[in-house]
């Protein structure tokens, strides 16, 4: 029987026995529908496996033994950082889960000229689901690491994430000579830094600005990949040439 895999924030041990409390207890007896005796496996930020036997149940505390212990740190690899404009409704939900399958390293939501979705004091609860399907897909996709999900940010302020990155595109729909075959095939070694726009587009001031900062833009071809769309075609043929090894 499969071993379920679940990634924790905090984990409280002591004497051998790990203990979980609030919204996971829940999703570990209602939805897996685990009962003491039977296997767990918990997954902590540092990549830390721990093989886990249900103890007890009770009310919202579930109280593990903990078996073994594995330090399972992904295959060591350049990080991808993902910047793109955040998106109305549910379709930024699906974003963060694709991506994160897709193995990026990190989302920073940036906002553009054009983009809708404003930061404010009630799109704050937002920010916690984005974060929680992002676990998620950690989990169901196998990863050992969850993707670092950042809070909006104006584009200017994404500077700091890009020091000591090597690889630097910004993906523009007017740019007609560089093509992303092209910026690949040009690759340095060391960590990648995409930038994606908002459904109206990225102005060209803000394009002027990003080549300033060392960004190279590039097309994807003649199709206009709507917003969600055009940065999983990105990350997918960064995870084929570059992640599949």
């Amino acid at each position: 029987m499969e071993v379920k895999r679940i990634v924790v924030d905090t984990l409280e041990i002591e004497d051998g026995l790990a203990r979980l409390r609030g919204p996971l207890t829940k999703y570990i007896v209602t939805v897996l529908r685990k009962n003491p005796g039977e296997r767990l496996d918990l997954i902590d930020r540092e990549g830390r496996f721990y093989h886990c036997s249900i103890r007890t149940v009770k009310g919202r505390e579930v109280v593990l033994d903990i078996l073994s212990t594995e330090l399972k740190q992904e295959v060591s690899r350049d990080r991808v950082t993902l910047c793109a404009s955040p998106i109305k409704g549910a379709r930024m939900d699906w974003l963060i889960e694709k991506a994160t399958e897709l193995g990026v390293d990190r989302v920073i939501p940036a906002l553009f000229a054009r983009t809708v979705v404003k930061a404010d004091s009630g799109t704050r609860e937002k920010y916690g689901r984005w974060r929680r399907i992002a676990r998620e897909a950690s989990r169901q996709s196998g990863r050992s690491s969850v993707p670092e999900i950042t809070d909006p940010m104006p584009l200017q302020e994404i500077l700091p994430y890009v020091d000591d990155v090597s690889n630097r595109w910004v993906f523009y729909e007017k740019e007609k000579e560089q093509t992303l075959k092209n910026i690949m095939g040009a690759r340095k070694e060391g960590d990648i830094f995409i930038v994606t726009g908002p459904e109206g587009g990225i102005e060209e001031s803000e394009i002027e600005w990003l080549k300033g900062k060392g960004f190279a833009p590039c097309s994807l071809g003649e199709h206009i990949f709507r917003s969600e769309t055009a940065p999983l075609v990105v990350l997918s043929i960064i995870l084929y040439e570059y992640l599949l090894k």
